[in-house]
């Protein structure tokens, strides 16, 4: 598979990394697995180069480790971890959230409300791409609070997250039900109204946390999620 872009829009850097992210991610490369430099160079027909390049970046944004004896890996997937995943974006995406609800515009307000029409009509279709706008939603979001640092910050832990994500997506109720939390958020955000878009949003994300955290503290759940993504 030739995955070079035709146009120069990306480099090969830039397909490396998306290729490798997706994988890690979505669970396909799974949690502690080693990462073959050879293997991909053979996957994306590509040299070391832009590949080493990819996963310098993957490492310096936690989704990949590097040990003397075990070489480059996946990073594990723990209860502390998650813990700690979602304590600091509950801190940082509610800040992002208030802020983001003293500067949206009418305009901002008709954007994101189409991204959670779409959201939701992929999701109760069971189209991939869901995932995307789900995130775009967020993002789209996040970036009306106008913070350089919120948005440097926010997709690396967003990026740790989606894997434990994955877990709770069973257990994390009906599609119809994540929808309206997302139409809720957005309509507060809309209205100007910061303490019920956190409120909202606390309980959005809090909702995902305890559904995942299920996997780690029942060991049978566990040993039967073990096979999807751990």
């Amino acid at each position: 598979m030739d995955l070079r872009p035709a146009d120069g829009a990306r480099t090969l850097a830039d397909v490396a990394l998306a290729e490798l992210k997706e994988a890690i991610v979505s669970g396909e490369i799974p949690p502690g697995t080693p990462i073959r430099l050879q293997e991909y160079v053979d996957r994306l027909q590509m040299s070391s180069v832009p590949i080493r390049e990819a996963l310098r970046f993957l490492e310096q944004k936690g989704l990949i480790e590097r040990s003397p004896h075990r070489g480059v890996f996946v990073s594990p997937m723990s209860a502390q971890d998650l813990d700690d995943t979602y304590q600091i974006r509950l801190e940082l995406e509610s800040k992002a959230l208030r802020m983001a609800s003293e500067a949206m515009t009418d305009d901002d307000s008709a954007r994101i409300t189409e991204l959670v029409e779409r959201y939701a009509k992929a999701s109760l279709a069971g189209d991939s791409v869901a995932r995307d706008l789900h995130g775009d939603i967020h993002m789209s979001l996040y970036e009306l609070s106008g913070s350089k640092w919120l948005l440097l910050l926010l997709p690396m832990l967003w990026d740790n997250s989606e894997r434990y994500r994955r877990l709770a997506l069973p257990l994390r109720g009906t599609p119809e039900q994540r929808i309206e939390e997302h139409r809720q958020i957005v309509e507060a955000v809309a209205a100007g109204d910061p303490d019920r878009a956190e409120t909202l949003l606390r309980t959005h994300l809090s909702n995902s946390f305890e559904a995942a955290i299920f996997f780690f503290n029942d060991p049978a759940a566990t040993e039967k999620a073990a096979g999807q993504a751990l």
